[in-house]
C-alpha cells in the first residue's frame, strides 16, 4: 500500500461535493439498512440494551477509522463495514450461547481472518470453497429475513403494504434512496396509525461497554467458523469484486489484515467482524462519486467521518429504532437485504451445472435449523453441500 497520507490541503483539493453526498448517503442506507439488524439480534438473544449500544459503537468507530485509514493510504475508495451475512446469522446462531463466549469466538475469528492475509495457503484453500456454494450459504441466511418481512405483512398490512411500495417504487427512480425511504415511510406509517412507541429516545453519547471474552470448542465451532467462512466468501469476495469493476485492484492481503486488527480490536466492545464492503461499496467507488476515478477515495474517507459521528451516538439511533414496532423493523430488516438476497440465490444457481443438488442441499440443511452435535446448520449446511459438490464432480465410470 501507498505509504504517504495526503496532505489535508490535498485530500480537500481531492474532495468533490459529490464524494461529500456519496459518503453521506452511504452512512444513511447503512443505518437505516444493515445496521437496524442489530435489534434483532439484540432481542433474539435477549442481549440488554447498554450491550447492543456498545455493539452498534464499537461497529461504526473501528469501521470508520479502518475504512479512513486504508483509503488515505491507498488513494482506493475502500469501505469497511461489520460483515452483514454475519449479523444476519447471528440472529439464530448467538442465542443460547453466553456472550462472553460469542465475543471470544468474534476474537477467534478476527484472528483467523489475519491469518488469512499472512498465510497464503489458508487465502488459498478458503478461496477453493466453489463460489456458487458460498452464495447458497448467504441465501440460506439471508432469505429468514424476507419470510419475516411477509410475515409482519399479514399482521400489519397497511404499515408494511405502504414500506413494500415504497421500496419497489423508488428502486425504479431512486435505487440508492430506496432503503432509507422505507424508513421514513415506516416511521410516518407508524406515527399516522398509532402504532410508535411512546417511551423517551435520549439524546446523548453512547458508552461502550467492555467485555472480558471467554473460549469454548462450542462458541468456536458455532460462531467463529462459520462467521470467518461468510466474512471472506459474503464480504471479502464480492467487496474485491466491486473495486476491480470499477477499476481498483488493491493488494487483498493488507485489506485483510487491517480488517482482522480493526475485528479483534471491536470484539472486546462486543462486535463482530469487520470487514470490507461489499453492500455500499459501489456508492464511493462509482462513478456518481467523483468524476475522476483517482479522487474517489474521498467519498469512503467522508463516509467514515461521518459513520464515526453518527456512531458516537448509537445509543441513541437504537432506541430511535425501538419507537418502531417490530413489524416494520422486520419489513425494513427484509427490505433491505432483499437485493442480497436476490443476487446470491442467482449466483448460486446460474454458477452450478445443471441438475447439481449441491446448492438445493445448502439451502435445505442451512435453513431447517438443525444443530448435530450442538454445530449449528450454517455449518452443516456448508459442509453437506461441499460433500454432494464433490461427489458430483468425480469424473463418471465408463
Amino acid at each position: 500500500m501507498t505509504a504517504v497520507l495526503p496532505t489535508p490541503r490535498a485530500f480537500w483539493r481531492d474532495t468533490h461535493p459529490s464524494a461529500l453526498l456519496a459518503g453521506l448517503i452511504t452512512m444513511v442506507i447503512g443505518w437505516a439498512g444493515p445496521n437496524v439488524l442489530i435489534y434483532s439480534v439484540a432481542q433474539a438473544a435477549n442481549l440488554p440494551t447498554g450491550t447492543a449500544m456498545s455493539w452498534l459503537w464499537a461497529h461504526a468507530i473501528f469501521t470508520g477509522l479502518t475504512g479512513i485509514l486504508l483509503s488515505l493510504r491507498t488513494r482506493t475508495p475502500i469501505l469497511s463495514t461489520w460483515s452483514t451475512p454475519g449479523i444476519a446469522f447471528l440472529v439464530t446462531a448467538l442465542p443460547g450461547i453466553p456472550f462472553p463466549e460469542a465475543v471470544g469466538a468474534f476474537i477467534t475469528s478476527g484472528v483467523l481472518v489475519i491469518l488469512l492475509g499472512t498465510v497464503p495457503p489458508l487465502t488459498r484453500a478458503l478461496q477453493a470453497i466453489p463460489t456458487p456454494l458460498a452464495a447458497a450459504l448467504n441465501a440460506a441466511i439471508l432469505l429468514p429475513f424476507g419470510f419475516r418481512a411477509l410475515q409482519a405483512f399479514g399482521q400489519l398490512p397497511l404499515l408494511v403494504g405502504a414500506m413494500i411500495l415504497t421500496f419497489f417504487v423508488l428502486r425504479q427512480f431512486a435505487p440508492r434512496w430506496a432503503v432509507a425511504g422505507v424508513l421514513v415511510t415506516g416511521v410516518a406509517a407508524s406515527a399516522g396509525l398509532g402504532l410508535l412507541s411512546g417511551a423517551p429516545v435520549p439524546f446523548e453519547l453512547t458508552r461502550p461497554e467492555f467485555v472480558l471474552p471467554a473460549f469454548s470448542l462450542h462458541a468456536t465451532l458455532n460462531l467463529a467458523l462459520p462467521l470467518t467462512l461468510l466474512a471472506f466468501t459474503g464480504q471479502f469476495v464480492p467487496g474485491f469484486g466491486v473495486l476491480k469493476a470499477n477499476g481498483y485492484e488493491p493488494a487483498p492481503a493488507p485489506i485483510l489484515r487491517a480488517c482482522g486488527v480493526a475485528s479483534v480490536g471491536a470484539a472486546f466492545f462486543g462486535c463482530h467482524n469487520l470487514t470490507l464492503g461489499a453492500l455500499l461499496a459501489n456508492i464511493v467507488s462509482g462513478p456518481e462519486a467523483h468524476p475522476d476515478p483517482a479522487k474517489r477515495y474521498t467519498a469512503a474517507v467522508w463516509a467514515g467521518v461521518f459513520n464515526i459521528i453518527v456512531g458516537l451516538f448509537a445509543g441513541t439511533v437504537l432506541h430511535l429504532m425501538g419507537v418502531l414496532p417490530t413489524q416494520a423493523l422486520a419489513a425494513l430488516a427484509g427490505l433491505a437485504l432483499l437485493t442480497a438476497t436476490a443476487s446470491s440465490l442467482g449466483a448460486a444457481f446460474q454458477g452450478t451445472r445443471a441438475g447439481s443438488l449441491a446448492t438445493p442441499v445448502i439451502l435445505l440443511v442451512t435453513l431447517s435449523g438443525i444443530t448435530p452435535l450442538g454445530i449449528g446448520s450454517a455449518f452443516w449446511g456448508i459442509l453437506a453441500g461441499l460433500a454432494v459438490y464433490g461427489v458430483e464432480s468425480r469424473p463418471a465410470r465408463s
